[in-house]
C-alpha cells in the first residue's frame, strides 16, 4: 500500500508546485508501489496529460535524475521497499500455511480438541435448506457469499435448538434493564 504523509498537502516542496505537479507526485508514490520500483520512475511511464509536472518535480527536488528516468526522493524513507514487501509476503503465507495445516509455531493452535460437547458437532450435521432449486438459484444468481451466509444462519438456528430449555427461555426474555420505565 502506498503512503502519502498526512502533511503532504502542507510540506513547503509540495505547496510550490501546479495542480499538474502535485497530481504528479501523487501518482508516481502509488506507481512506484505497484511497481515496486524502489522509487524509480522510467521515462514516459507517467500519463501525458501530466508531463507539465515532471520539470516542476526534479527542479524542486521531489525527482531526482537516474539512468533511464527518475527516482522519487525519499521514496524508501517513507514506502516499504520491493524486499521489505516480498519478505512480509512471504512471511504471510508461511503463517497461513501453519494455520491451515492446523498448526502455529510447529504446534496445534489449540483450538481444535479431539473433546466435544456435542455442540461444535452439530455443524457438520446442519441440514440444507428443503429446496435444492432454491439453493441452486442462490448459488447461481448471488455467489458463494449468500450460500455461506444461508449455512451460518442454519447452523446458528441448529445450534439455539441444541441449547437446554432453561437457556432458550432465558434468551427469549428481554435482556435485563430494557423494560420500559414508566
Amino acid at each position: 500500500m502506498a503512503r502519502l504523509d498526512t502533511g503532504w498537502h502542507a510540506h513547503p516542496k509540495i505547496l510550490r508546485l501546479s495542480p499538474v505537479g502535485m497530481a504528479l507526485h501523487a501518482w508516481s508514490i502509488s506507481y512506484c508501489d505497484y511497481t515496486r520500483s524502489d522509487g524509480f520512475i522510467p521515462l514516459g511511464a507517467w500519463p501525458t496529460k501530466l508531463q507539465r509536472g515532471v520539470r516542476e518535480l526534479n527542479g524542486g527536488g521531489l525527482w531526482e535524475g537516474a539512468p533511464g528516468g527518475y527516482h522519487l526522493h525519499d521514496y524508501t524513507d517513507y514506502n516499504r521497499s520491493r524486499a521489505q514487501i516480498e519478505a512480509e509476503q512471504a512471511a504471510t503465507t508461511r503463517r497461513v500455511g501453519r494455520l491451515r495445516n492446523g498448526r502455529r509455531n510447529g504446534a496445534s493452535n489449540g483450538v481444535t480438541s479431539p473433546v466435544s460437547n456435542g455442540v461444535t458437532l452439530a455443524r457438520a450435521d446442519v441440514p440444507r435448506s428443503r429446496s435444492t432449486k432454491y439453493d441452486a438459484a442462490v448459488a447461481v444468481n448471488s455467489g458463494p457469499d449468500l450460500a455461506r451466509a444461508r449455512e451460518a444462519a442454519a447452523a446458528a438456528a441448529t445450534f439455539v435448538e441444541n441449547l437446554p430449555d432453561e437457556v432458550r427461555r432465558r434468551l427469549a426474555q428481554p435482556p435485563i434493564g430494557s423494560h420500559a420505565v414508566g
